[in-house]
C-alpha cells in the first residue's frame, strides 16, 4: 500500500506539465479558409511535428491554431468584413 502511495505521488506533478492547446479558429468563410490553407507559414509548422514527442506535438498545435487566426483574420480585414470577436487566448511563452 505505501509503494502505491509513494508512486502515485511521484507521478501526480507529471500530469500537470501538458500546456492547454489554443482553440482552432471558426473560419465561415470560405475564401480566407482557402488562403489559411495555402499559408506557407502553416504548412511549415506542420513539417515541424514529431508525433513521436507529445509535447511537441501540443505546442506545435497552438502555434499553429494562432498562425490559421492572424492569416484568417488579416484576410476577413482585407476584404472589409467583421473579425471575429471574443476574448484573446493567453499569449504563451515557450
Amino acid at each position: 500500500m505505501k509503494r502505491c502511495i509513494l508512486l502515485m505521488a511521484l507521478l501526480l506533478p507529471a500530469c500537470g506539465e501538458l500546456e492547454p492547446v489554443v482553440a482552432a479558429p471558426n473560419m465561415d468563410n470560405p475564401d480566407c479558409r482557402q488562403e489559411v490553407r495555402r499559408s506557407p507559414d502553416v504548412r511549415n509548422i506542420d513539417r515541424q511535428s514529431n508525433f513521436e514527442n507529445q509535447t511537441q506535438v501540443r505546442r506545435l498545435t497552438t502555434l499553429e491554431h494562432e498562425a490559421e487566426t492572424r492569416i484568417y483574420n488579416d484576410c476577413m480585414r482585407r476584404r472589409g468584413l467583421s473579425v471575429q470577436g471574443g476574448v484573446a487566448p493567453i499569449q504563451q511563452v515557450w
